[in-house]
């Protein structure tokens, strides 16, 4: 039987081409040109993981916060806040390669947050809730909700149910001053009773005035999160960002292909839902930084700068 490792003589032409290849490789990426990214691209096509927008239900926890973006409560890439942490030209380390840190206040400043004491609306204005015993996300709506666990709410399409409704006591943005709120993140649209009880009786009540066309006045504090443009546009001015998996395999063969190519980058976590994918920022002034953005553009890598663009003029 012959052996699929071949003859000594074979394996010893493997081994020299192997050797040949590294050595072509490795002047490639001394005079620019970044292989082993290239290669890895080809070899990891699971490095390349854009964000996958999904259809939300009624619940305020499936709005992605991207407001809290430059500073997230659990962050494993930054030590300290307004910093990106990465690697980088670094004397002394192996390979003259290693932990290099920025501080970028516009991080910090990415989310800004607008705040209205005493907003009025109307029921119908209300899209979701933050708390409720029914699974919210299974909900595309309120009316699906009561209909589906709360058809005695709604049993009679009249005055005194929807009165009866409203009355209840849980209802706090109607029977307490100064305890539940209103929330909206301005990419979603959606305006959210941050609440703490009562969501079927207020859901009941808001189908059964919709179908009365009856007005039910509501009032209480308003916040509004957004995208900071001005930091952003900072942010995008001085760094080309990408989205990729945060996969322990898929960035540990990233930095070593930026390691082997001596490029810095620096990279950070995104908002859940998004844990299994980061940010990777490539700073526009340093040319092998500015190269490697130009292969992940050309291989369709998701652009982060102009995805939260689009989201910020929303």
């Amino acid at each position: 039987m012959h052996s699929n490792e071949g003859t000594p003589s074979q394996k010893k032409n493997h081994m020299l081409k192997a050797a040949a290849q590294f050595v072509v490789d490795a002047i490639k990426e001394e005079l620019g040109h970044p292989s082993s990214l290239v290669k890895l691209i080809t070899k990891e096509p699971g490095l390349n993981k854009p964000l996958v927008e999904y259809d939300k239900g009624i619940s305020s926890d499936e709005v992605v916060k991207w407001h809290e973006f430059g500073n997230l409560s659990y962050e494993r890439s930054r030590p300290c806040k307004g910093s990106l942490n990465g690697f980088g030209h670094c004397p002394g380390a192996n390979r003259n390669y290693g932990g290099v840190s920025v501080r970028r206040e516009d991080l910090l400043n990415l989310g800004t947050t607008r705040e209205v004491e005493k907003w009025e609306c109307d029921i119908q204005d209300v899209d979701g809730f933050s708390a409720s015993k029914s699974e919210l996300h299974l909900f595309k709506s309120m009316d699906a909700m009561v209909e589906k666990n709360s058809r005695e709410m709604i049993d009679e399409i009249t005055p005194e149910k929807l009165a009866e409704n409203l009355a209840w006591d849980e209802i706090r943005i109607i029977s307490r001053v100064d305890h539940d709120f209103f929330q909206t993140w301005s990419w979603d649209g959606r305006v959210f009773l941050m609440n703490s009880g009562g969501s079927h009786h207020f859901a009941a009540s808001k189908y059964i005035a919709k179908r009365l066309t009856i007005k039910v006045p509501l009032s209480g504090r308003y916040l509004v999160h957004s995208i900071n443009q001005v930091a952003l546009e900072r942010l995008t001015r001085d760094f080309e960002i990408f989205v990729m998996s945060s996969h322990h395999r898929h960035q540990m063969g990233f930095h070593r292909a930026m390691q082997s190519f001596k490029a810095t980058y620096y990279w950070k976590d995104l908002p859940r839902p998004y844990s299994d994918q980061c940010a990777v920022f490539l700073p526009k002034t340093e040319k092998r930084s500015a190269k490697v953005a130009e292969i992940l553009r050309a291989s369709a890598f998701q652009d982060l700068g102009r995805y939260l663009k689009d989201l910020s003029t929303r």
